[in-house]
């Protein structure tokens, strides 16, 4: 029987977002909303963790309004289950004022139940309030309270002439964009303007001036129409124009960037064999049988000590576990929520791999990564730790699973962010390092392809405006892996090329390397690799033939132009 869904909207301000926004922050907010979702004749709604009340009855008091959502077919048992299984992500701990919030859940919870969102003007409130100048203010305070948010920031407003003063004097080349809350044409050129500057951040500096807000600076510029663009070379005004004109904007842009950076030599090469390199990461997939599923939890079951086995739940949840993932082979397809995995601590590191291998499974479905990515207990930092603190002595089948367990990290955005976040990049790099030499060869093979996809990743942050990319939960973004980390990894990786022979595992270390080194801005990378004579060992690789696939072949002989010529520029 169809259930009806409905979702409750309150205004937390109770009128004073509508009345005083546009004064306050220069934009009409007309609430500050607070949602919840009544269904089954119960009202939910996420504060301190997923609580649920009789419609009407929360401390919220009555709804401002109550939108239809439709209908749902899911019978009332399985969405306490998806309830149960939203508990571990909707914590009291993890909640968060921008990212993580009520309308996250309810938003959520309407996908799971009808199969669509709740309206877009809740759910996009909070870049809209980030977008305003007082909203950029209080970023940092709101982060300060809740943690990083990963809402994308626009080009930050100015509001002080001394500052915009000092931002043209201390940058080569920037741009000023003027603007103003009334202009229809300035909120088209907007996003556009973000897109640009954010793209090339590294190359010039934008901002943004309300003149409305910061009328002392609009006189001093002589500002008479919104939108107008200022671009300042070395300091001083170089050109100006008025209106939204999308293309001039560009072509301003990319002439102020050409007078102050030059091109980067990666750009005068032709990469035919880089540019054919996989796009996606090297991901380990569940097997193809239900009867090797089975196999899988049938010896983690025979690891379990008799004396201090699990609890009911936890046999309950390895069995639910067992059954979706059966479901997995067999349809294709599944509807219930993905289940988490259960902690099993009482297993000894050289028994876990049956274990690992089911992580391994599961970790490629994004609300499972979700939740590791914002695991508290950092359950992959120490399995990454476990490989280097046993050393060569670790049990090689739990190695094999933790490598693989790291690869698939790469299926989510979220979660390859995370492991290679200030939390955890130590223990990632570990990992790497302490199996590029292993004499077993599975070991090799696996840690070539983690290398391959931390290049991809790291590839990806240079070829993608910073902010746009998912970012840490520890709020530092893969920029910061550009200094010591890369080194140690590059050196690594040049290192087991240098020693290995099977063509395959050379294949997706020479193309870490190229994702690690191509476009990089300082050719740090570059440098250290000229430093070590990979270039040398490449060719030796290739006279001794143990290259001999045209596709490795080339792809070693662009490596070698790369670093030749980031390396010249270096000097």
């Amino acid at each position: 029987m169809a259930e009806r869904v409905t979702l409750f909207v309150y205004d937390l301000s109770q009128g004073m977002a509508r009345n005083m926004s546009q004064s306050l922050v220069g934009r009409q907010i007309d609430a500050i909303y607070h949602t919840s979702v009544v269904v089954f004749g119960r009202e939910f709604y996420y504060g301190q963790g997923i609580m649920s009340a009789i419609p009407g009855t929360t401390l919220h008091g009555q709804p401002m309004e109550q939108v239809n959502m439709g209908e749902t077919e899911i019978p009332q048992e399985v969405f306490m289950e998806f309830m149960d299984e939203m508990r571990e992500t909707y914590t009291a701990g993890a909640y968060h004022l921008l990212d993580n919030n009520c309308n996250n859940f309810t938003n959520d919870v309407c996908k799971f139940l009808v199969g669509k969102p709740i309206p877009s003007n809740i759910t996009s409130l909070p870049a809209d309030f980030l977008n305003t100048p007082f909203g950029q203010m209080m970023r940092p305070m709101i982060e300060n309270m809740f943690g990083p948010s990963r809402h994308v920031p626009s080009v930050p407003f100015i509001t002080d002439l001394s500052q915009l003063q000092s931002i043209v004097r201390q940058n080569a080349a920037t741009v000023v964009y003027f603007t103003s809350a009334t202009c229809p044409p300035c909120r088209i050129i907007a996003p556009v303007f973000d897109e640009i500057v954010l793209s090339k951040d590294k190359e010039i500096k934008g901002v943004k001036v309300d003149v409305g807000v910061a009328q002392a600076i609009g006189r001093e510029y002589g500002i008479q129409s919104t939108p107008t663009f200022v671009f300042f070379l070395f300091g001083k005004e170089s050109s100006r124009f008025s209106g939204a004109d999308q293309a001039e904007l560009r072509s301003c842009i990319d002439v102020l960037i050409y007078s102050t950076h030059p091109a980067h030599p990666h750009k005068r090469l032709d990469l035919v064999f880089y540019k054919s390199l996989p796009t996606i990461p090297a991901l380990f997939q569940p097997p193809e049988s239900a009867d090797a599923v089975d196999a899988v939890f049938t010896k983690l079951k025979t690891f379990l000590p008799q004396e201090n086995s699990l609890s009911e739940a936890d046999m309950k949840q390895l069995d639910k576990i067992h059954l979706w993932l059966k479901k997995r082979i067999t349809a294709k397809t599944d509807k219930s929520a993905e289940p988490t995995m259960v902690e099993l601590g009482l297993l000894p590191y050289e028994k876990q791999f049956p274990l690992l291998d089911i992580l391994r499974m599961l970790i490629l479905h994004h609300r499972v990564a979700e939740v590791y990515a914002k695991d508290g207990n950092q359950t992959l930092i120490k399995m990454f730790n476990a490989v280097a603190d046993n050393g060569y002595g670790a049990s090689k089948p739990a190695t094999l699973m933790t490598l693989r367990i790291a690869c698939n990290s790469f299926s989510s955005p979220l979660l390859s962010t995370y492991i290679l976040s200030s939390v955890a990049r130590e223990s990632t790099k570990q990992l790497l390092v302490n199996t590029l030499l292993s004499d077993v060869d599975q070991h090799r093979q696996t840690a070539s392809s983690l290398a391959f996809n931390i290049g991809l990743k790291i590839g990806e942050s240079r070829a993608k405006p910073l902010d746009t990319l998912t970012p840490s939960l520890s709020g530092d973004p893969l920029e910061s892996l550009e200094a010591d980390w890369n080194m140690e990894c590059l050196s690594a990786i040049a290192e087991a090329i240098n020693k290995e022979d099977s063509e395959e595992i050379l294949y997706r270390l020479v193309a870490s390397v190229a994702q690690f080194i191509h476009m990089e801005e300082s050719y740090v990378g570059a440098h250290l690799m000229n430093a070590l004579d990979l270039p040398k060992t490449l060719e030796t690789k290739i006279q001794n033939k143990l290259v001999k696939r045209p596709e490795v072949t080339g792809l070693c002989r662009e490596v070698q132009e790369m670093i030749r010529t980031a390396a010249a520029e270096y000097k």
